[in-house]
């Protein structure tokens, strides 16, 4: 997949792959998680958008739990991500 070049150190896939919905599958274990990740990769997806706030602030621990089981992933992938996002109030009461 081509790659476009922000600057001459960072680089990102044409598609990313967002985790907004990280949460929502039914199957939110590890392998699955990686599994995910693993069928990006081989397309040549190797960009992942998270944020803290997705999947009601939890996605980044699952999507962390998984890299930790599998940690040869990091180096194949950019992520990224952001911070300090508020929800407006009651969307994750």
């Amino acid at each position: 997949m081509e790659e476009i070049a922000l600057s001459e150190s960072v680089t990102l896939s044409r598609i990313i792959y967002g985790l907004w919905r990280l949460t929502e599958d039914t199957d939110r274990s590890a392998s699955h998680i990686i599994a995910k990740i693993d069928a990006c990769l081989e397309q040549g997806i190797t960009s992942f958008d998270q944020a803290d706030i997705y999947g009601g602030y939890t996605s980044e621990a699952l999507f962390g739990s998984a890299l930790k089981q599998a940690p040869e992933l990091r180096a194949q992938m950019e992520i990224i991500t952001k911070c300090n996002i508020v929800a407006p109030a009651g969307i994750y009461a």
